[in-house]
């Protein structure tokens, strides 16, 4: 732009100096010319190399991102199972409620004990005055019933039926009164059953029985001399074995 300029300077400078004087006129100063217009912009140079990197410092590390969703592959095989640890530390004494518990334990274990030889002994008294023939006990209950009432009574026992005459002298033995049998004068069939409903095949009549002289359904006891006799009622009392 200045070379544009100073030509132009120049070329006016050049002009008031060629201008022709009048005579007898005053001489006159020539005013400098405008600016001229500024040129156009020239092109983009060549872009240059790429610079250092800075020596800045560098910045703090940014917080940690929310974690990630749970996968959705398969569960893993158990692991095997840990070694055992040590025993831990003995603990503290317990308070007295625990004392006292403990000791109602050792009463009941106490109590349970003596039950169970109680129940012992009494089985011990009941069969050493009881006569045993064979796998059978013959006992005496030492009550009077009637029939109806032994057959219901919770000896957890069958009302005893002497099948030879070796249990008929247990029976006897034991029983030491007159005694219910467990046999029944079916009048309708005429013959004889035990509760079991079978025939009685072994009997030990007293003399002149059975007579039937009820005419119905009767019941049968042990007479003090062993032998048996059917004039009975069922609802009489009598010893229990």
């Amino acid at each position: 732009m200045l070379p544009f300029l100073s030509f132009l300077l120049l070329d006016v400078v050049t002009a008031s100096y060629t201008e022709p004087v009048t005579e007898g006129a005053q001489s006159t100063c020539s005013s400098p010319g405008l600016n001229g217009l500024p040129g156009k912009d020239g092109h983009d140079g060549i872009k240059g190399e790429k610079g250092d990197p800075g020596q800045g410092l560098r910045d703090l590390q940014g917080p940690p991102g929310n974690a990630g969703s749970a996968g959705s592959g398969p569960k893993g095989a158990e692991g095997p199972k840990g070694a055992e640890g040590p025993r831990g530390a003995v603990g503290p004494k317990g308070d007295r409620g625990e004392r006292v518990e403990c000791e109602f334990r050792k009463i009941n274990a106490e109590i349970a004990g003596l039950q169970s030889e109680l129940r012992g002994f009494k089985k011990w008294v009941l069969f050493s005055t009881s006569e045993q023939v064979g796998k059978k006990y013959f006992v005496n209950t030492g009550k009077t019933l009637s029939f109806n009432a032994v057959k219901c009574s919770q000896f957890h026992a069958s009302v005893a039926t002497p099948r030879n005459p070796e249990e008929n002298r247990a029976l006897q033995k034991v029983a030491k009164d007159i005694a219910y049998l467990g046999i029944i004068d079916n009048k309708t069939q005429n013959r004889f059953l035990d509760l079991a409903g079978n025939r009685v095949q072994y009997t030990n009549w007293n003399a002149g029985e059975p007579n039937d002289t009820n005419n119905e359904e009767g019941c049968v006891v042990l007479l003090l001399n062993g032998r048996w006799n059917d004039d009975v009622h069922c609802h009489d009392s009598f010893l229990a074995v």
